[in-house]
C-alpha cells in the first residue's frame, strides 16, 4: 500500500539530478520499512555513486531489517561501467525486497539487474509509477530506444504572433518575455545537453545561448550554418562555453571545433547522429522559423514549449503554429507559457 507513495519520492530525488545527472539517468533511491523511510539518495552526476550507493550508504554499516524495501525508479545496473554494478552491493548489504519503476533499456543492462536480484533470492516488483518514471528519464529512454537525442524546440512569440519585429534595427535579440519566464528559460537550458540554433539567429540576434540566471550546467552550444553567414565575432564563438558548429566548409576565423556537413547532405541527420555519438541525450532548439520549420515538418521533436509575451510587434517573422491544443499551459509573470508533447501521452508530462 506504500509502494506508490515511496516511489514517487524516488521521482522527486531523481529530479534533483535535472542538470547535472546526464548524460546518466535520473534516479532517486528510498530504503523504507512498513511505510517509513530509513535513507535515501540520488544520483548526482556521471561518475559518482549511483542512487543505490547514496541511499544505502546514507542508511549506514549496520544490516539492513529484512522487512526493509529498497524503491528504485529505475532497474539497478549490473555492469561495470565508471562504478560497481548496484545489483552486487543491493545483494551484499542483505536487502530482501526490491521495488523498480520500470527496466533500464541500456544494452548493458536491459533485465540483467533485476534477474540478478532474482537469483540471489530477492523479491523484485517491477512497474510501480512507470508512466511518471519514463516521463522523468524520456531523454534518455529517447536515447538509447531511439538513436538521437530528445529534441525540445522552444520559441517566445508576441501576443499578435511574430518572432521577430521588422524591419530591425541592428544586431540583438528582440525581448518578447518577461523576466520571470527568462529565469524559467534558463532553468531550461540548465536541463539539457545542448542547445542549437541556425546561423541566421545568430547572424541577427547575437545570443550568448548560455545559463546566467540560475545555477546548473551550461548546455554545448550548436550551430548548423552552412552557409557561413555567422559573424566571427559572435558570442557563441567567445570560447566561454564549448560550441559545435555545423558548416559545409572550414572555417579558420572562429576557434571552435567544426562538423563539416555537405550542402547535399541531410543537415538535421547529420547533426542529430553527431550528437548522439558524442551521447548528448538532449538538445533544446532555439532556433528561428526556418530552422523550427524544419524540425515540425519531419515531426522531429519530442516537446514544444511556447511563450508567448504581452508585447506586440504589428509586423515581423511569423511564430510557427501548432495545429492541436497544448498538453499544459501555465501563467509566468505575464507571459503564458504551453507545452506540446509528441509520442506521449499528455497526461504523463507531469513536471516540464
Amino acid at each position: 500500500m506504500h509502494d506508490a507513495h515511496i516511489m514517487e519520492r524516488c521521482l522527486q530525488l531523481a529530479r534533483l539530478g535535472a542538470a547535472s545527472a546526464a548524460p546518466n539517468p535520473m534516479v532517486g533511491a528510498v530504503l523504507a520499512r512498513h511505510g517509513t523511510i530509513l535513507a535515501e539518495g540520488w544520483h548526482h552526476a556521471a561518475g559518482r555513486p549511483h542512487a543505490e550507493v547514496e541511499c544505502l550508504n546514507a542508511f549506514g554499516d549496520g544490516p539492513v531489517p529484512e522487512d526493509a524495501v529498497l524503491y528504485v525508479n529505475l532497474e539497478p545496473c549490473a555492469h561495470q561501467g565508471r562504478t560497481p554494478p548496484c545489483a552486487d552491493l543491493v545483494i551484499a548489504r542483505g536487502v530482501r525486497h526490491v521495488v523498480v519503476a520500470h527496466a533500464d533499456p541500456f544494452p548493458q543492462v536491459a533485465g540483467r539487474g533485476i534477474e540478478r536480484l532474482r537469483a540471489s533470492g530477492l523479491r523484485v516488483d517491477v512497474g510501480v509509477r512507470e508512466a511518471e518514471a519514463r516521463w522523468t528519464n524520456r531523454r534518455f529512454l529517447t536515447s538509447v530506444e531511439q538513436g538521437r537525442p530528445y529534441i525540445v524546440l522552444k520559441w517566445a512569440r508576441t501576443s499578435d504572433g511574430f518572432l521577430d519585429r521588422h524591419p530591425r534595427e541592428g544586431r540583438g535579440v528582440h525581448r518578447i518575455s518577461s523576466a520571470a519566464s527568462d529565469v524559467l528559460v534558463h532553468r531550461w537550458r540548465s536541463e539539457e545537453q545542448a542547445i542549437l540554433v541556425g546561423g541566421r539567429t545568430v547572424e541577427n540576434d547575437d545570443p550568448a545561448l548560455t545559463v546566467r540566471h540560475v545555477e546548473g550546467r551550461q548546455p554545448l552550444r550548436v550551430v548548423l550554418d552552412r552557409a557561413d553567414r555567422t559573424p566571427a565575432a559572435s558570442l557563441v564563438y567567445d570560447g566561454s562555453v564549448p560550441t559545435l558548429l555545423f558548416t559545409a566548409h572550414p572555417r579558420t576565423d572562429v576557434r571552435v571545433e567544426q562538423v563539416i556537413t555537405p550542402l547535399d547532405a541531410d543537415p538535421l541527420n547529420t547533426l542529430l547522429g553527431e550528437l548522439h555519438r558524442r551521447n548528448i541525450r538532449s538538445v533544446l532548439v532555439e532556433g528561428g522559423a526556418t530552422l523550427l520549420g524544419h524540425f515540425l515538418r519531419r515531426g522531429l521533436w519530442d516537446e514544444v514549449r511556447v511563450i508567448t509575451g504581452a508585447v506586440t510587434f504589428g509586423a515581423g517573422t511569423p511564430a510557427p503554429s501548432m495545429p492541436q491544443a497544448p498538453a499544459r499551459c501555465i501563467r509566468v509573470g505575464n507571459d503564458r507559457v504551453e507545452l506540446w508533447v509528441h509520442g506521449h501521452n499528455p497526461e504523463d508530462a507531469w513536471c516540464w
